[in-house]
């Protein structure tokens, strides 16, 4: 008889990334996990010891995941633009794992933007945005944080079917206010 599988929580977290992303957060219970896994709760609670334990881990899994996905395009000249895009299209497609990375709380810090800043890819972003708009480390910040805050708006009215708009709609709403912004240093 071969020796059993070891569960590892690196297969417990693949498992709760797709039970998120299927059927919300709120789905991924040491229950659900261990069925998927094909096993009991006993490996879910010895390395999750709470259920609260499992759901942040299962948001740094897929922040982790989603940051290596879009990084793959980070030496691209529309590096900015397809970040964006990618958003749109996580909130047009995917709106539970949009759920689980921008509304669900399961933030590393005490909010969304804190934990965003701290995400590789919008690091990269802020610096190819400064570098492109010739901006203050202040400006920046400013400018990027109210950029980001209108196409998030946006995103997250796509993802919770309040607005029906295409791609292109929501970029160049976002492209014309970034001009203005940078046009008036953030000010105007």
């Amino acid at each position: 008889m071969p020796p059993k599988q070891k569960i590892t929580s690196e297969m417990l977290l693949s498992h709760a990334f797709q039970i998120a992303r299927e059927q919300g957060i709120s789905a991924v219970t040491s229950r659900s996990v261990a069925k998927t896994v094909g096993g009991s709760i006993q490996p879910v609670f010895s390395h999750f010891p709470t259920m609260e334990a499992l759901r942040k881990a299962t948001f740094v899994y897929a922040s982790e995941t989603c940051m290596a996905e879009i990084l793959k395009h980070q030496d691209e000249p529309d590096f900015m633009l397809r970040t964006n895009i990618w958003l749109l299209e996580l909130a047009r497609s995917d709106s539970n794992l949009f759920e689980l990375l921008y509304l669900s709380g399961n933030f590393s810090s005490p909010n969304l933007w804190d934990t965003m800043m701290e995400w590789e890819s919008n690091q990269k972003m802020i610096e190819l945005f400064s570098q492109t708009y010739q901006l203050t480390a202040a400006e920046t910040k400013d400018i990027f944080m109210r950029s980001f805050f209108m196409l998030f708006g946006i995103a997250t009215m796509i993802a919770t079917d309040k607005i029906d708009i295409s791609n292109d709609e929501a970029l160049d709403m976002v492209k014309r206010t970034v001009a203005q912004l940078v046009g008036g240093k953030g000010n105007g």
